[in-house]
């Protein structure tokens, strides 16, 4: 993986302007070694996605800051990601929904209950910041269109990224289809969460939040 001295997959749940009436910001982003912390927003808090390797593999910029909260959203009593069949990407967001409910909890609590702005991030700032950053949106009111802009926007985000992974790729396919960013991804994700439940509320209410803590939200 390549360094770099920012964020190049930063930016607002959303897209620019969606929270302009919110008390607060929830952005989310990739994770990158070496980052300063001014390349971060200001006196954020940050939910870290990545599993526990992955924080020793490549600390967070601000794992030492006292608003860094570790929120693995894979679930580690797990031992698989998602299911063998589970090959597309759609397939192993929705497979997530149900396997790495826990994860997907713990981190939706941290949100509500932090004061201040978010910053959720995970390994490339696509997969599973994608899910939390689209149940977000979907509970803020968002149509299909931004939330498929919101979560396809990380493409020019991760273009150098995806290079250096197709080049030291030994599974050019399995790469291509990891590499996917595209808007019917989410939003197939989300309208299998509005079949499925009825609605992100009633998805989160499966999940165990309360009341309260969705109001939080």
């Amino acid at each position: 993986m390549t360094t770099t001295s920012t964020l190049t997959n930063l930016r607002e749940v959303g897209g620019p302007g969606f929270q302009s009436s919110r008390p607060r910001t929830v952005f989310r982003s990739n994770t990158e070694p070496d980052v300063p912390a001014t390349a971060y927003p200001p006196g954020v808090t940050v939910v870290d996605l990545r599993r526990d390797d992955e924080v020793e593999r490549v600390s967070h910029p601000l794992g030492a800051s006292a608003g860094y909260r570790a929120v693995p959203l894979f679930d580690p009593s797990s031992p698989v990601e998602s299911a063998d069949d589970a090959v597309e990407l759609e397939d192993q967001y929705v497979d997530w929904l149900e396997r790495h409910r826990a994860g997907i909890a713990d981190a939706l609590r941290v949100v509500a209950t932090t004061d201040g702005d978010v910053l959720v991030c995970c390994s490339a700032g696509k997969d599973r910041t994608g899910i939390i950053s689209a149940l977000l949106a979907r509970h803020w009111g968002a149509d299909d269109e931004r939330i498929g802009r919101d979560y396809a926007a990380s493409a020019a985000g991760l273009v150098d990224r995806f290079a250096a992974e197709r080049a030291a790729s030994d599974d050019p396919a399995a790469t291509a289809r990891a590499q996917r960013c595209v808007p019917e991804i989410m939003t197939t994700v989300i309208a299998h969460v509005e079949r499925r439940w009825g609605s992100v509320d009633a998805y989160l209410r499966w999940l165990g939040l309360t009341d309260d803590e969705i109001g939080a939200l």
